[in-house]
């Protein structure tokens, strides 16, 4: 393939890939955002430390903050975050996470609920599903294909364990869960076992389906791709 055409088509992609990084970035930080503000809003400024930490507390939250960090690392292209985050299975790994937030929401939380301002769809829109939509379009669009090995979806699994571990310990602390599958209150330690082994298993199977996928990808790929 000519030398130009190659380079055309590389600055195409350069471009394509930053213009959906921004719109990934805008929209995880315009959810989290109007949500985190809303409750310093209502809340005094001496609360404002314990209001930062219920936010991150959110699996939403946390994971969307985290796009976020990973957008700006890969826009900036330099110092230690940009190449923490560049491997594909690092990638990977953030879109998968991100698709879990917009799967548990539809089918597991039920979608959304009532909302008090119309202002407050906002979020519901761009947090709950643009995002996890973005993370698909980013992995398959973007993501260096052939990278991804089998042990990558066990390993990908650390994120939401340490998730769930961390609600085992606070949750009992502070009398309150988010989300009604880790309430040891409501459904005991057995309940909440019973759900764990559900959603990892879920996180495991959709990791697996994205190993799969890949190796397809790679394997159909054309010679100059």
């Amino acid at each position: 393939m000519d030398v130009e055409v190659v380079g055309a088509r590389e600055r195409v992609e350069v471009g394509w890939q930053r213009m959906l990084l921004w719109v990934w970035l805008t929209s995880s930080a315009v959810g989290v955002g109007i949500w985190h503000v809303r409750r310093l809003v209502n809340a005094p400024v001496s609360e404002w430390l314990t209001e930062h930490i219920i936010t991150l507390s959110y699996f939403t939250n946390l994971t969307n903050t985290l796009i976020v960090v990973m957008a700006a690392a890969l826009l900036t292209g330099r110092g230690r975050l940009a190449r923490w985050f560049s491997p594909a299975p690092v990638q990977a790994a953030f879109s998968l996470y991100i698709l879990f937030v917009g799967l548990a929401f539809w089918f597991v939380l039920g979608g959304p609920e009532e909302v008090e301002y119309w202002w407050l769809w906002i979020p519901e829109v761009t947090a709950h599903s643009l995002s996890p939509l973005l993370g698909i379009v980013w992995w398959v669009g973007a993501v260096a294909r052939g990278r991804l090995r089998l042990w990558h979806p066990v390993a990908w699994l650390v994120y939401p364990i340490a998730y769930l571990g961390y609600w085992l310990v606070r949750g009992p602390i502070v009398g309150e869960y988010p989300y009604f599958f880790i309430d040891v209150g409501e459904l005991g330690y057995a309940g909440v076992a019973v759900w764990t082994g559900i959603l990892v298993a879920g996180f495991l199977v959709l990791g697996l389906v994205m190993w799969g996928v890949d190796r397809l990808r790679t394997r159909q790929a054309p010679a100059n791709s």
